[in-house]
């Protein structure tokens, strides 16, 4: 009986008539069968929550600090930022070796923090992603809607949060998910260095002009990555304010959404 209804579930998200919502819950029913965690396991998701933050305001941090850390610290640039056009005018300032190892370091404890919160609490991590996606949310909704269809491509060409927490919803092999993830990661920095080198000149002109005029350019992109922030808490992908409310909203329980067709 199990079998067939997990049959009949990957047959149902598969159907261009399923819903989002329907999709990535049934993402989370054709995983192994576990319990989800339960809403008052504050340590649980503490743990997670903690990461998740931090690492969002460092992506915030590095982006508004840019033209900064550019010229002086382009090591912190590194292990704050995952932009890869940053990584391209940093490249020829720092060796090899910490130049694949700190964006690896930080995209692996983004992408451990959101496998962990769909693994913990799949279909109420889902419908909380759900509810945070706002108006900019079609790219993200196409990841959802398709990811158990092709689990490993869309790991492959998206190695983000929102797949990771998918893939631990799903309980997908953490070793292909992290692996294929952390190799698309690598691969593009790769790519990203060489061509760097290719026109290092013209690299070295926007280097040269970014320190030149660094300070208007930081208070630039500091007004630039606040008004982001602004209109992304309001109509884009929400991102938690602090640690204190995601851990509340997941402590309380996430509202669950009316179910289609009730």
């Amino acid at each position: 009986m199990g079998v067939v209804a997990s049959n009949r579930q990957a047959r149902a998200a598969s159907s261009p008539r399923c819903s989002v919502g329907q999709t990535v819950r049934m993402t989370a029913n054709l995983g192994a069968e576990k319990s989800e965690a339960q809403p008052g396991d504050r340590r649980r998701i503490t743990l997670v929550a903690v990461p998740i933050v931090l690492l969002t305001v460092a992506v915030w941090v590095g982006n508004a600090l840019a033209p900064t850390l550019v010229s002086d610290a382009p090591y912190v640039l590194l292990a704050l930022s995952p932009r890869l056009e940053l990584a391209a005018l940093v490249s020829q300032q720092v060796g090899p070796l910490p130049y694949y190892l700190l964006p690896l370091a930080r995209a692996s404890a983004v992408l451990i923090s959101w496998y962990l919160l769909g693994y913990w609490y799949n279909d109420r991590a889902l419908r909380w992603a759900e509810k945070q996606t706002g108006k900019a949310a079609k790219p993200l909704l196409w990841v959802e809607r398709n990811f158990n269809r092709a689990r490993y491509p869309i790991t492959f060409l998206f190695p983000m949060n929102i797949t990771a927490m998918l893939a631990g919803a799903g309980n997908m092999n953490p070793v292909g998910f992290f692996g294929v993830a952390l190799g698309s990661i690598a691969l593009r920095y790769w790519a990203v260095r060489s061509l760097a080198e290719q026109f290092s000149s013209a690299v070295l002109d926007i280097s040269d002009f970014i320190s030149q005029y660094q300070q208007y350019l930081t208070f630039g992109t500091i007004a630039l990555v606040v008004g982001w922030v602004m209109w992304s808490q309001k109509d884009g992908f929400r991102q938690p304010d602090s640690i204190e409310e995601l851990v509340e909203e997941f402590e309380d329980g996430v509202e669950p959404e009316p179910t289609v067709g009730a």
